[in-house]
């Protein structure tokens, strides 16, 4: 991958150089930033973003801070290194960063923080202790930073506040990039650890799957090639009528997936912020799942984030722009699209084809790069970043297999499973199923006059969804008559001809040759 070389703060290099360095390798967005004194931005939503973004981190106790910054440099020589977890950075070059984003972040975070201890400057920034008080150092020897007072006289815990110069370089960061969360992995330490991440062979969990299936109502052959097409970790289409499960199977197989992955904070590259980690998909795991995951490595990089294998389900509502990388020219900086923030996982399309872009469009953005290893991600001022990339696609379709894509495309998906409309003896099972989850009393007799009316009735092909949807409009009406729900000849029917459009003869009489009333 090819990146501008941004220049790097050396163990030997001046606090002074570190202040006055200008945000070399940073390119200055289009828009104007707010003018004059940070700490006179007035509160808007931004403000208030930027709290929850600084609030993002997992919590935990970090007790003194002096005897974890000398302790963390004992474990990091101490313990065992993971070949495949990144590397916990031992000084502030080694984080890759130029020395004047390192700046402006730390400044950020002490304007939207007030003034915050060293401990939670180093939860907030997401670095290790000892990194910390390094960066402390600098920007109080380069009088950007003041002290304030001593939160814990024992513990050298100080609290600090930005000086005078300090708010001038803020407002200049501000106008640059609103970003104000954890620092961010270089583009090239992304890749790498994504490439170590990626080729570790990830157990789809077959005793999960078969479980998922189990709970459904299925014939033997169509579960059977469903669990064998999410087995395979490998891009699948799911096709069939409505109602009949797609949609279940998808969500319950994304849930709660075995296996954990590394997700960064956010990536810099080009002078620019991409956010990726995203509380709403990624999961973080610690404590004793932690241990049991990732072995007898505790210690890696903070800036990143161990987190349950992720899964994010799209529907309809998906627009074009969910496609690429999203970028705000308020805060000016980027969100990951969800095929990033899935990496590892399992990204699914549900009512593929009901889409703002065609679905041709919609499977060429994704599965070419699949099927290359590498994903293209453009940035507004015209770079491009490569990444590796590698997510487990599932498709939910209503559509034809043979209309939802042209035949080149399809063919880059093996496994197409098709969902059908349930069997009679299916269905009352269903229903059976249905009645004792819904508390509904069953009379005698009854469950085989539903299945009767349904399976003879002309004008409709019933689906597995029939079940609840009969049954909900019949517990409805029992509270409508203050009565307790029951399923019997007499309820079912009351339910049934509100259920079935059914047009009288006489609209049908009144019609005119265009279908009109």
């Amino acid at each position: 991958m090819t990146m501008d070389k941004t220049p790097q703060l050396r163990e030997n290099e001046s606090p002074e150089a570190l202040a006055d360095a200008p945000a070399g390798g940073e390119r200055p967005p289009d828009e104007p930033g707010p003018e004059g004194d940070p700490a006179a931005i007035p509160p808007d939503t931004f403000e208030r973003e930027s709290a929850e973004l600084l609030e993002e981190l997992p919590r935990g106790g970090l007790g003194e801070f002096s005897a974890l910054a000398a302790a963390a440099v004992q474990e990091a020589q101490e313990s065992p290194e993971s070949p495949l977890l990144p590397r916990p950075p031992r000084t502030l070059a080694d984080l890759g960063l130029s020395k004047a984003f390192l700046t402006d972040l730390a400044l950020k975070i002490l304007h939207y923080s007030g003034t915050p201890s060293v401990s939670q400057l180093t939860r907030r920034l997401g670095l290790a202790p000892n990194i910390m008080q390094q960066l402390i150092s600098a920007l109080s020897e380069a009088h950007l930073v003041e002290v304030l007072s001593q939160s814990d006289l024992y513990t050298g815990n100080y609290r600090y506040r930005l000086s005078e110069r300090g708010h001038a370089r803020v407002a200049e960061a501000l106008e640059r990039s609103r970003y104000a969360g954890p620092a961010p992995v270089t583009a090239e330490q992304y890749s790498e650890v994504m490439q170590r991440m990626l080729a570790q062979p990830q157990d789809p969990g077959r005793a999960r799957i078969k479980s998922i299936l189990n709970e459904l109502v299925l014939s033997a052959e169509v579960a059977d090639s469903i669990g064998r097409a999410l087995y395979s970790g490998k891009a699948a289409i799911f096709f069939g009528a409505s109602g009949n499960g797609k949609t279940v199977i998808l969500e319950r197989f994304a849930s709660n997936l075995d296996g954990f992955f590394l997700v960064p904070y956010a990536i810099y590259a080009y002078g620019q912020v991409i956010r990726v980690f995203d509380q709403s998909v990624h999961e973080p795991i610690d404590g004793e799942e932690r241990a049991a995951q990732m072995g007898e490595y505790p210690k890696m990089d903070t800036r990143w984030v161990a987190v349950k294998r992720p899964a994010i389900v799209l529907g309809a509502e998906m627009e074009r722009g969910s496609l690429d990388l999203a970028y705000d020219p308020q805060s000016r900086f980027y969100q990951a699209p969800p095929h990033i923030k899935a990496q590892g996982g399992v990204l699914v399309v549900d009512d593929f084809g009901r889409q703002a872009m065609t679905a041709s469009e919609l499977m060429t953005r994704w599965l070419i790069p699949l099927e290359r290893g590498w994903d293209t991600l453009t940035l507004v001022t015209g770079e491009k970043l490569t990444v590796p990339f590698r997510v487990q696609l599932l498709f939910g379709t209503n559509l034809p297999v043979k209309k939802a894509a042209d035949d080149a495309l399809l063919r880059r998906v093996l496994y197409k499973v098709e969902v059908p409309s349930p069997r009679a003896d299916e269905f009352m099972e269903i229903l059976r199923q249905t009645c004792r989850h819904k508390h509904v009393l069953v009379e005698d007799g009854a469950l085989e006059y539903v299945v009767e009316r349904l399976y003879s009735h002309p004008d409709i092909t019933p689906r597995g969804s029939y079940a609840r949807d009969l049954l909900g409009m019949l517990v409805e009406s029992a509270a409508f008559d203050g009565r307790e729900p029951v399923l019997a000849r007499e309820s079912f029917d009351r339910v049934f001809k509100l259920f079935v459009a059914q047009e009288s003869e006489e609209v049908e009489k009144h019609r005119d040759g265009d279908g009109q009333v």
